[in-house]
């Protein structure tokens, strides 16, 4: 294991800390740097006191489309704590999801949603184009 701050190997066991669960998150000590950090440092996990598996349970209910306030009373916790769980993990999706090499085939499709919102207004019209990568399977979506 590397410290993340300077690279160096030159590190020690500087305690525990432990989660609700009951796991133990081991912490480290850099002697190069002085720098205290946790095996989740650099993780989308990293500064939630929550148990990672809890974590990963929110954020696959809101991939499978369950709502956000939902979800939270599912698990029994704030509806903002999912928010902020999303947003970290989005804010490192590159790490998650690295971009596919050029040259890459990609399939294009559309699709046209007529929708009525509220009883005495005009139809909608939305276009909806969606973006497959056949590399990796991710998709896009552009309204």
């Amino acid at each position: 294991m590397k410290c993340p701050h300077c690279q160096s190997e030159k590190i020690i066991k500087n305690g525990k800390h432990h989660h609700q669960d009951g796991k133990a998150i081991q912490n480290y000590l850099c002697k190069g740097c002085g720098k205290r950090f946790s095996e989740r440092t650099g993780t989308p996990m990293s500064r939630l006191r929550k148990p990672a598996s809890i974590v990963s349970f929110g954020l696959k209910m809101r991939s499978e489309g369950m709502g956000i306030r939902a979800s939270g009373r599912v698990l029994e916790k704030s509806h903002t704590s999912i928010m902020r769980w999303e947003q970290k993990v989005a804010a490192q999706s590159q790490q998650w999801s690295p971009d596919a090499p050029a040259g890459g085939d990609i399939t294009i499709e559309g699709d046209e949603v007529y929708t009525r919102v509220g009883e005495n207004l005009p139809r909608g019209h939305l276009t909806l184009v969606l973006s497959i990568n056949t590399y990796n399977k991710n998709s896009e979506s552009v309204n």
